[in-house]
């Protein structure tokens, strides 16, 4: 493995030499430098001889003097010109295999300086993992204390990288925390604060780690000046923006006369195939996300995989919670309903499918596959049997609800596929799963689909279906999405996944557009017909009966309809007459007492009188 630093100012080559020198070795590397020279005419990459070209003689000798200091180690030093030399040192990158590459870049000139230019493109395109240094006014030779300010969205991979230099240069590592004061716990909490960002990193406190809080709620004037007394300030490429400002606020508060401090920073990487303007889009758009780094995959890996698996517990919580849901969806009870979707197993397999397929990983997502398809055939088996069992007049407003999706629904479960994902990953985010499952309900619409069949209701079955479908699809969908945002990259080829995975997921993507039509053609449906859950509900079979039994003695009275209501109202139950002449008031007494008895409790009935006009005929 290789270290190559690049140099292309004399005033800054020394610090980065010393500092890619101490980089190599800490990570057991051998070192290259690379002095690159800015214009015409182009001169490819070639050793450095006695015969250099002209205007070089200061550049070179910087470079070969700090790299004389370099003790037990065989420094190679190349020199090279060109106008846009990205291009060029990129290929040198992949020739040589390099696994780290040092750059300067100075944060007091613009942005578009040509070193600050050079060091954003390599930041972007280099092949490699990279550390970026503004050596500032030091000249790298002293390393006793290092600044991590952690305010900055620092990564793992900037903290562990910060954690190994400590270590290996035995030089004090400070991660600083600015908090804010809101009382005696202030200081307490923010410590705490601290030590969780390191020991979700794997760092704890040691001998060369002293980490540090201070509550001022003042992040840039605090890291200012603490760096006072610092060699180098850490942080990682997703903080390089706020470098400027950092700069910026150096100089306002210390004065241009005072002496800068160096400030350096990392980027991890993982090989990936030539990126598209969509993926350059989609990388930038979501670069504030956190990487995983390969500790966090594999237990993320672990996680999924134990609660993919088709055994015994998977089996128990299926039927379990299909029951649940079953039962709920006939009672008309949500918070029934409810229980049920926090009880379903069938998420974490869609989940898994997700990260297999940008794993890559045929096993792990046949694995997924095999257990989702299970579980559906059993809960399906469940609902049927029940739907057999419990006699039903007709369908409950909760029923029918899963019987029309709309597009809304798609929306909704691609979104909870992302969020189950992303909390999945995020450990300390797993308390809203909870959450994530109820959104996105997969049970109900299964047991939906069950109990209609056996109420012969076939579109509120094929609705329910429809709506299990596009769950399925976009949960699975949205967690390859943010998986692939989080930096989980599969396959041998590096970042492109394997044939068959790019088939799965344009198979995929087909089926969510084909879902389109006819969840659109609900919506469309829905929004002209209005609401599909019903205002009133019918009355029990008894209530019913004793109804019409006391109707039928009254000659000339029909009964139209006798309904409760199943939202909250004034009138409890009402019952809807029609007669040719006034009725009695002692029908109307009886009809109430008769509502009370049956149902066994006090309840306000309504009896409105329809009278019979009759039809008029008509010449023509």
């Amino acid at each position: 493995m290789n270290t190559m630093v690049v140099v292309t100012q004399a005033e800054s080559a020394t610090a980065l030499v010393r500092w890619a020198a101490r980089l190599a070795i800490m990570r057991g590397e051998t070192l290259t430098v690379l002095c690159c020279l800015l214009g015409e005419p182009i001169l490819p990459v070639e050793p450095v001889s006695a015969e250099h070209p002209e205007g070089t003689e200061e550049l070179l000798q910087v470079a070969s003097e700090a790299v004389s200091e370099v003790q037990d180690m065989e420094v190679p030093l190349f020199i090279m010109r060109h106008p846009t030399p990205a291009g060029a040192i990129i290929d040198v990158i992949q020739d040589k295999e390099i696994e780290l590459l040092c750059v300067g870049m100075d944060f007091t000139l613009p942005r578009d300086a040509m070193i600050n230019k050079l060091g954003r493109r390599l930041l972007r395109f280099a092949p490699c993992k990279m550390f970026v240094l503004d050596p500032g006014d030091q000249d790298g030779s002293r390393c006793e204390s290092i600044l991590l300010p952690m305010g900055l969205h620092l990564g793992d991979f900037a903290l562990r990288t910060a954690a190994s230099l400590a270590e290996k240069l035995d030089c004090t590592l400070t991660p600083f925390e600015v908090g804010s004061y809101f009382g005696t716990d202030s200081r307490e909490v923010a410590h705490h604060s601290l030590l969780s960002k390191l020991k979700e990193a794997g760092i704890e406190a040691s001998k060369w780690i002293k980490p540090m809080v201070t509550l001022t709620g003042e992040t840039w004037k605090s890291v200012v000046d603490k760096s006072r007394y610092s060699d180098i300030m850490l942080t990682e490429a997703t903080a390089i923006r706020n470098m400027r400002k950092f700069r910026a606020e150096e100089i306002k508060q210390l004065g241009p006369e005072t002496s800068r401090v160096a400030i350096g920073v990392v980027r991890r990487w993982t090989l990936k195939h030539k990126p598209s303007w969509l993926g350059i889009v989609t990388t930038h758009v979501f670069s504030w996300l956190p990487t995983l780094e390969a500790t966090d995959r594999i237990d993320l890996f672990d996680r999924l995989q134990v609660g993919a698996r088709w055994d015994i517990d998977f089996i128990m919580m299926i039927c379990l919670s299909t029951a649940i849901a079953s039962l709920g969806l006939i009672q008309n009870s949500t918070a029934v309903v409810i229980g049920a979707m926090v009880v379903a197993p069938l998420m974490t397999p869609l989940i898994g499918a997700g990260l297999a397929l940008v794993q890559g990983n045929t096993i792990f997502f046949r694995d997924s596959i095999k257990a989702m398809a299970f579980g559906i055939g059993a809960a399906l088996l469940i609902s049927l049997f029940i739907g057999f069992l419990t006699p039903m007049e007709q369908l409950t407003p909760e029923l029918l609800a899963r019987g029309g999706p709309t597009i809304i629904d798609l929306g909704v479960a691609f979104l909870s596929g992302v969020a189950a994902a992303y909390a999945v990953a995020r450990p300390s985010l797993l308390g809203a799963l909870a959450g994530v499952a109820i959104a996105a309900a997969l049970v109900p619409p299964l047991a939906t689909v069950g109990i209609s069949l056996t109420a012969a209701e076939w579109k509120v079955s094929e609705g329910a279906a429809i709506l299990l479908a596009t769950n399925l699809v976009a949960i699975i969908l949205g967690a390859a999405f943010i998986y692939r945002r989080l930096g989980i990259q599969g396959s041998r080829s590096g970042g492109r996944l394997p044939v068959w995975g790019r088939r799965t997921v344009l198979l995929l993507c087909l089926l969510a557009v084909t879902l389109t039509a006819p969840l659109g053609y609900r919506l469309a449906n829905q929004l002209r017909e209005g609401q599909i859950r019903p205002y009133t509900l019918p009355v029990s079979q008894s209530v019913g009966q004793a109804i019409k039994e006391r109707v039928h003695q009254e000659y000339g009275v029909t009964l139209i309809a006798a309904s409760r209501f199943g939202m909250k109202s004034d009138i409890d139950v009402r019952i809807v007459l029609s007669a040719a002449k006034p009725v009695s008031v002692n029908l109307i007494s009886d009809l109430k007492k008769l509502v009370n008895q049956e149902m066994e409790e006090d309840v306000n009935v309504a009896v409105d009188v329809l009278k019979e006009a009759g039809v008029k005929k008509m010449k023509f």
